[in-house]
């Protein structure tokens, strides 16, 4: 079995990749792009981003445990992995062809219907978006060679290709060619490990009629922020759907990446159960979310404070008016963060997954309520449509905690403590921040040596409060951090 910190490690680097080049990209596409190209770009990618789950089948989340649960057998791991690449080939070919009579009928502006086609190419290539099995197979060291690889590739030909203000078919082109070539890749690496064998059709079938419940389970966050953004498309203003899109990927992009902690637990947590260790299983998710909720809680509370001016670094001054959607969003991810360890390593893992669909379908419905009660109004400003998915994601939050606490899954008494911990002290950070702002007397967003020294100030003694605040408290979570540093590099250090 492979070593869960390298796969965790792995991980947190293909995150931290993921970060730093859009870091890198975005912020040069938002200033050399125009408005109005850039908004075309993200109308037509909420739509790809509609059709292209669907086309996955939420065969991804039911890939990964079902091949976890056998992957000591590999006449099993060929059986499942023939029969889900087999039912991937047809939904992605159907659900596509679909997708594009619709794009043919629905849209007379020429330079959005070719942003539609091209990445919706995306979709009908997701048969080949086999990286369930390498999650599955904690192959996190070949994903992280991948990613870098796709990464370089891609920004070489942003900055070769992309020049002025009107090149977004070169973009969106770019985007799709990297998307497919790191599906190819994957499947290529995989295929060494792996045999296809027959499969009558009849179980195909069948499999499709259990796999339902997994399609909307995939799919329930259609219904949360992609709901939003559908709505949002469908204002008059091309730069609302911009704004959503901007803070959404910014907000995102700082939190991915501590989402290794709990990701690579996963397959492990499935096997644990698998062999009915339930203790092992236990003190894996109380150590995770540890450390998960220990860096997401106070980067989620700094983010709402510096939310605008994070976002003016990132999208130029001409994007503005995106702050308080990017502080709207830090503070939905201090909900969210709670949802994922709640959904994906409690209830999930324990094949309750048609509770969570029923649970999240709940939530979006009342959502979608809601983004109406906007769009009859005509509402499209992006930040109350932030609001409205805040709202359902609390609701959701509190049926998974009945649900766990109803069915004795696990005991949150050790998550809920360093939830309000953390929440507590990062409180901290506010009169840190405005005092800093008094002191440097900031009094716009504009980005200048004065406001950038402000924000690293503010960076650098939050961080200092947060974390001697916890030593003094003893917490448990930094002080394992601090022994885990301690071991990997001081006392290599002083061999």
């Amino acid at each position: 079995m492979k070593n869960i910190k390298i796969n965790a490690l792995a991980s947190i680097t293909v995150n931290i990749l993921n970060i730093i080049f859009p870091l890198i990209t975005n912020p040069y596409l938002t200033r050399i792009l125009s408005k109005d190209n850039y908004g075309y770009y993200n109308n037509a990618n909420t739509w790809a981003s509609f059709i292209m789950p669907i086309a996955a089948f939420g065969i991804y989340n039911y890939g990964i445990r079902s091949i976890s649960k056998v992957k000591e057998n590999s006449d099993k791991i060929n059986h499942v992995f023939s029969k889900l690449f087999y039912l991937s080939i047809f939904t992605s070919i159907s659900i596509t062809t679909l997708y594009f009579l619709f794009i043919e009928l629905g849209t007379d502006i020429s330079t959005l219907k070719i942003l539609y086609y091209i990445l919706g190419l995306q979709a009908l290539f997701q048969f080949l978006n086999i990286e369930w099995m390498n999650e599955a197979y904690e192959n996190y060291t070949f994903i992280l060679y991948k990613t870098l690889f796709i990464r370089i590739v891609m920004l070489i030909s942003i900055f070769t290709l992309v020049k002025v203000e009107s090149d977004i078919i070169p973009y969106a082109l770019i985007m799709t060619i990297t998307t497919v070539l790191n599906y190819l890749i994957s499947f290529l690496w995989i295929k060494k490990d792996v045999s296809f064998v027959k499969i009558p059709i009849k179980e195909i079938l069948i499999s499709s009629k259990n796999m339902f419940i997994m399609l909307l389970l995939a799919n329930a966050n259609m219904l949360y922020t992609l709901l939003d953004r559908l709505f949002i498309t469908r204002s008059p203003h091309l730069e609302y759907i911009s704004y959503y899109t901007i803070s959404m990927n910014i907000v995102m992009l700082i939190t991915i990446v501590l989402t290794g902690t709990i990701n690579v637990t996963i397959p492990r947590l499935s096997y644990y159960l698998g062999k009915k260790d339930n203790d092992s299983y236990e003190y894996l998710i109380n150590q995770s979310s540890s450390l998960f909720l220990f860096f997401i809680i106070p980067t989620g509370i700094g983010l709402i404070l510096l939310g605008t001016f994070a976002t003016v670094i990132y999208a130029s001054e001409k994007y503005t008016a995106a702050g308080i959607v990017t502080s709207l969003f830090a503070l939905r991810t201090l909900v969210w963060s709670l949802e994922y360890i709640l959904g994906n390593q409690i209830i999930f893992v324990n094949d309750k997954e048609r509770t969570l669909t029923l649970y999240y379908f709940i939530g979006g419905i009342i959502n979608f309520l809601l983004n109406g009660l906007l769009y009859l109004n005509n509402i499209f400003q992006a930040e109350y449509y932030v609001i409205t998915t805040l709202i359902a994601e609390c609701i959701v939050v509190i049926l998974e905690i009945l649900f766990i606490k109803k069915h004795s899954l696990i005991s949150l008494k050790s998550i809920f403590q360093k939830s309000t911990r953390y929440i507590i002290i990062s409180l901290g950070f506010i009169p840190i921040y405005y005092t800093l702002k008094h002191v440097f007397q900031i009094t716009s967003y504009a980005i200048t040596i004065n406001s950038l020294l402000m924000i690293c100030c503010t960076i650098i003694f939050s961080t200092l409060y947060y974390a001697s605040t916890l030593l003094i408290m003893k917490d448990s979570t930094i002080m394992y951090t601090i022994d885990i540093l301690y071991n990997k590099f001081i006392k290599k250090f002083k061999r």
